[in-house]
């Protein structure tokens, strides 16, 4: 049966070779292109019909009958149509088997098919998430977006190991599974996933740009630019409804020099416009030095010596408050939110200094900073790249105003209270070398309840000590009442001496005898309940011990979440 599916797979169909196959699409579907690409390689034909609108050509009868719900692609074979881009692109490496599109063995084509599958739901379906919301396709939310971008990531960084060691998917040339993924990979790099996002997954970029730059592929792709910033977000019913394009058909052709001049734009940003303003007095890397040796005294050096360093013409100071704070019921789920807005922060390492404070003993927890930036206001290339931007609420320091002075002082001295609140951590985007630095690495330990967590700890240990004296009590008084049950035994037999068992009288001896029996049956069913009072009380003892000691482990898990922020979506039940 394996020789069947391997022959089968890799048949050749000489009559359909032959035919052109028809796509029912438009130019430059992300789609359209997995198709178009497996029929560069498999030296198949494949024509597309000019005329096609989205939104009216799909409408129509003939097109429903071919696919009823009117998605694309579609393509129309002698044999009839199929829809769905993975199938079609199947069906046609198949149609000339002279190729290794589809594998040299049954374990390279579960493999090719394992990764079609991976990277259509890990990369795909979260990069269509993060980006299509943004557009205004589907209704957009703070926490949907993120918990794509988080899942992307873990997708990425999967597939970013496995091509550490391997230049293609499967085997050693390309396959369908390349052709997919970089196909899927080409909507995100195109869209939403900026360099400073892909740095983070070195072979994924090196994977993208070797096979997308490949004959077969830029013939069909042509030359793929990636973004510069993620897309503002857009209300739903924002973007132009698709019968109104043949109306503005002379538009696009107007704004062509303007779509140039854009492409062109980047050629003489070798400088950061923020390295053309004039010169300040304010050397930020001075302030940061001191901001980071000073270890006591810090309102009288570090914040006297920014105040005099500042400089309000070459400067700007933001307050900026998270417009979400509701959703912030989780402490460590917060802290990990302000860690990845500092680490996306690092695109303007040279020209900013932060402080992120996150306040409030219970949840929800409240997000707020002040950030210095060069220039007058914020800027624009952090704007347009840091999407977590959009996510606070930005408000310029007026400095001729003294409580505005004194809480900028405060947020610097991570004073606490602040503003009538605990701080849970404060974190500081200093280092021009790297992403964030929280106060930790200074001498501080990170705020989040520890010392709460460890009076819990405290008090169960007190507890338990409190169980173990009772139950040490109530062995004594068990004790006791067994001796008193002795005592007014032996008080018994002295009382009445034949019940002793010494008198020599047969009748009396008898019984004696008797009571002697019955005695030492009622001592044993003492004894016996003694026992099981004991094993209950010590297996009470147990399970109050398997409590603690899984207290124990659940802190030092959490712990070990917050300070590694490894698999926290697993934990939120984002992600199976």
């Amino acid at each position: 049966s394996i020789d069947i599916c391997i022959r089968h797979r890799k048949s050749f169909y000489p009559d359909l070779l032959c035919v052109t196959q028809v796509m029912h699409s438009y130019k430059g579907n992300k789609n359209s292109d997995k198709a178009f690409i497996a029929a560069e390689f498999a030296g198949v034909k494949i024509d597309m019909p000019s005329g096609f609108e989205m939104g009216v050509t799909n409408k129509t009868p003939e097109f429903l009958k071919m696919n009823p719900l009117g998605k694309i692609p579609v393509l129309e074979t002698p044999e009839g149509p199929i829809f769905e881009s993975n199938a079609i692109a199947r069906y046609v490496s198949r149609l000339n088997g002279d190729n290794s599109l589809n594998g040299s063995s049954l374990i390279e084509y579960a493999h090719i098919e394992q990764w079609i599958d991976f990277s259509s739901l890990e990369i795909y379906g979260n990069i269509f998430n993060w980006f299509v919301p943004r557009m205004g396709f589907m209704p957009y939310s703070v926490p949907g977006e993120e918990a794509a971008i988080s899942a992307l990531k873990r997708g990425l960084e999967a597939l970013n190991t496995h091509l550490a060691s391997n230049t293609y998917l499967v085997g050693h040339s390309v396959t369908l599974a390349d052709i997919i993924t970089v196909c899927n990979l080409n909507l995100g790099f195109s869209t939403v996933m900026t360099k400073s996002f892909t740095s983070a997954f070195p072979h994924v970029e090196r994977y993208f740009w070797t096979l997308i730059n490949q004959p077969n592929f830029k013939k069909v792709v042509g030359d793929v630019k990636q973004t510069e910033s993620v897309p503002p977000i857009k209300k739903a019913g924002q973007p132009a409804k698709p019968k109104e394009q043949p109306k503005k058909k002379e538009a696009p052709a107007a704004e062509a020099p303007k779509a140039v001049e854009e492409e062109e734009a980047p050629k003489p940003k070798a400088k950061n416009p923020l390295d053309l303003l004039p010169p300040s007095p304010m050397v930020l890397d001075e302030w940061k030095r001191l901001y980071s040796n000073t270890k006591s005294n810090f309102r009288e050096v570090a914040i006297k010596g920014f105040w005099d360093m500042y400089d309000p013409e070459g400067y700007s100071l933001w307050f900026c408050d998270y417009k979400y704070n509701d959703e912030n019921m989780v402490s460590f789920v917060t802290l990990n939110k302000v860690g990845g807005f500092l680490q996306r922060m690092d695109l303007a390492r040279k020209y900013a200094f932060g402080k992120m404070l996150i306040c409030g003993s219970e949840g929800p927890f409240k997000a707020k900073g002040l950030w210095l930036f060069r220039g007058p206001e914020i800027p624009k290339f952090v704007m347009d790249e840091v999407y977590d931007m959009e996510l606070y609420e930005w408000t310029k320091v007026d400095i001729s105003d003294e409580a505005q002075k004194e809480r900028v002082s405060q947020m610097i001295e991570d004073a606490e209270p602040f503003e009538g609140e605990a701080l849970l951590d404060a974190k500081c985007f200093n280092k021009a070398s790297s992403v964030e630095r929280s106060r930790k690495a200074e001498g501080r330990d990170y705020r989040y309840n520890r010392e709460k967590d460890d009076r819990d700890l405290g008090e169960s240990a007190r507890g338990i000590l409190r169980f173990n004296c009772s139950a040490l009590r109530l062995r004594l008084r068990l004790c006791s009442f067994v001796i008193r049950i002795g005592n007014i035994q032996d008080g018994i037999y002295c009382l009445c001496p034949g019940l002793s068992g010494d008198s020599k009288d047969a009748s009396k001896g008898a019984k004696a005898e008797s009571h002697t029996s019955s005695s030492k049956t009622g001592t044993k069913v003492i004894l016996i309940l003694v026992g099981l009072v004991a094993v209950a009380m010590f297996s009470f003892f147990l399970y109050k011990l398997w409590q603690k000691k899984k207290r124990d482990e659940q802190y030092a898990r959490l712990l070990k979440l917050f300070e590694e922020d490894d698999e926290l979506e697993v934990e939120l039940g984002l992600r199976d």
